[in-house]
C-alpha cells in the first residue's frame, strides 16, 4: 500500500514538473531594437508578436498591443511604448514624457 502511495504521488511530482515548465521563460523575441532618446535615456523593446518586452533602467515591463491610429502602439495600463517609423516615444507614471527617441545600434 506504501509503494502505491509513493508512487501516485512521484506521478504527481512529474506531471507537476512539466507544467511548470511549459510555463518557464523563452528568449523568443523575433526583433531587439534598441532606442537611445535626446534627454540620454536608453531602452531596448523586444517584440514578440502581440507584445513586448520593454527594458529600462527602472526594470523590465510586458506591455501588449493596442490599436492604434498610427504606428505600433503597446501598453500596460501605465506604461505606454510608441513607434512611429524612425522615432519612438516612451510614457511612464510620475515621468516626464520621453517623445524623441530614435533607434540605435549598441545594446544595453
Amino acid at each position: 500500500m506504501r509503494l502505491n502511495a509513493r508512487f501516485a504521488a512521484l506521478c504527481g511530482l512529474i506531471a507537476s514538473a512539466g507544467m511548470l515548465a511549459g510555463t518557464a521563460y523563452t528568449r523568443d523575441a523575433t526583433r531587439v531594437v534598441n532606442y537611445a532618446c535626446k534627454n540620454g535615456e536608453q531602452f531596448s523593446v523586444e517584440y514578440l508578436g502581440d507584445h513586448i518586452r520593454l527594458r529600462t533602467g527602472a526594470g523590465i515591463f510586458a506591455l501588449s498591443h493596442q490599436t492604434a491610429a498610427d504606428g505600433e502602439k503597446y501598453s500596460d495600463g501605465q506604461t505606454v511604448f510608441w513607434a512611429h517609423g524612425q522615432q519612438a516615444s516612451l510614457e511612464r507614471p510620475g515621468l516626464p514624457a520621453n517623445g524623441d527617441c530614435s533607434p540605435h545600434s549598441h545594446s544595453l
